[in-house]
């Protein structure tokens, strides 16, 4: 017993000699210095976010990256032409002119540090040049796509939606998996129109049909709906009508996202259950977002009301979500690192059960990151 305890003060012992020697070279972080690291890189994140979002709005409205690039060079070459005169390289050049090699190099490293700017700032124009790129393969993929398409053809997909019921046809969103054997349609999205008298389709069957390809309607006139628009907000390529499906497998797709839109099913039919229709659809578009069945007239009452922000999914309900999960998760004295992991879990299944709007995403991206950031610290 003695000499483990010997052994534990002369670790102990070590650990101080360490420290102080360390607190004398004055590398020992104290608060001031850890709090502005933490400033730094919280800034250096968020400029990173915006860098993103403006490559997506010059991608968007813009679509030249060129007169950016310029406007920057112009801004960091005026910026170090006037800090030229504060820098001592070139003086320090003639005065070790004649040094070792060594001593050169360190030289052309300041010639280097005078023309290039910071990492931070070389980061932040990667990710807007990334973003701004993506989005313009995006736009060009959406106008080419289906450009040149035959008008029938025979196409092999997955429904990912919820059968919608109108007065002639049925309406289901698919994933093309090939048209015509083709490939170069994987992973596109289509609305598909077929007549109410086939057999009823389920979220994730996989199906076989020929269709006829429409493109969407633009707008007709100044300020009026733009379907084509609105449908490229919801990743949709354009139209196919079918009279027949050819083939039909069941369940053919991610099990994961057939069980959440079987979920996603129960609510509403357990909402309709319990309440009459128009309460019932109100209740399932506050919740998951689900305005399907919400009439017209309630929705154009909302609008008038200035509360149509209510029936859409937003960072106001991602709250409400997570402060019910932490709510449970503190009455049943889950671990805190548990309940962290749980709570990111259900707001990830929370995502794919409102279909993934934007706005929900973002929100519960921010309230993840969060998370995680307090999880680390």
């Amino acid at each position: 017993m003695g000499t483990v305890r010997n052994r534990k003060q002369d670790r102990e012992g070590l650990q101080a000699r360490k420290g102080n020697n360390l607190a004398r070279l004055g590398t020992v972080p104290n608060a001031e210095t850890i709090g502005q690291s933490e400033k730094e890189k919280n800034m250096t994140i968020f400029m990173i976010m915006i860098a993103y979002i403006l490559g997506i709005i010059w991608g968007l409205y813009i679509k030249n990256i060129v007169p950016l690039f310029l406007i920057i060079s112009a801004i960091i070459l005026i910026k170090k032409i006037l800090n030229l005169k504060n820098i001592k390289s070139y003086k320090e050049i003639k005065k070790y002119k004649k040094l070792n090699k060594s001593k050169k190099i360190k030289n052309l490293n300041k010639y280097i540090e005078i023309l290039i700017p910071n990492k931070k700032l070389i980061l932040i124009l990667m990710t807007f040049t990334l973003s701004f790129t993506y989005t313009c393969a995006l736009e060009k993929s959406f106008k080419t796509k289906y450009k040149n398409i035959q008008e029938n053809i025979k196409i092999e997909a997955i429904i990912v939606s919820n059968v919608k019921e109108k007065e002639y046809k049925d309406i289901y969103t698919i994933k093309v998996k090939s048209i015509n054997n083709n490939k170069k349609y994987n992973g596109t999205h289509l609305l598909l129109s077929i007549k109410n008298n086939n057999k009823q389709l389920e979220y994730g069957d996989k199906v076989t049909f020929t269709a006829e390809h429409k493109e969407p309607e633009g707008q007709r006139n100044y300020g009026g709906f733009n379907y084509k628009q609105y449908l490229k907000t919801k990743k949709v390529y354009g139209l196919v009508q079918s009279n027949k499906i050819e083939n039909i497998e069941k369940a053919q797709y991610n099990k994961l996202l057939i069980y959440i839109n079987k979920l996603n099913t129960k609510i509403t039919e357990n909402a309709n259950k319990i309440l009459q229709n128009e309460q019932a659809s109100l209740l399932t578009g506050i919740l998951i977002g689900n305005k399907d069945n919400l009439s017209k007239d309630t929705q154009e009452s909302f609008k008038n009301s200035n509360l149509s922000h209510m029936l859409a999914v937003s960072g106001a309900h991602v709250t409400y979500v997570i402060l019910g999960i932490t709510f449970v998760l503190n009455k049943s004295k889950t671990n805190k690192k548990v309940s962290k992991i749980i709570t990111i879990i259900l707001l990830i299944i929370f995502i794919f059960l409102t279909g993934g709007t934007a706005s929900v995403t973002r929100a519960c991206i921010m309230a993840i990151y969060i998370i995680i950031r307090k999880f680390s610290i």
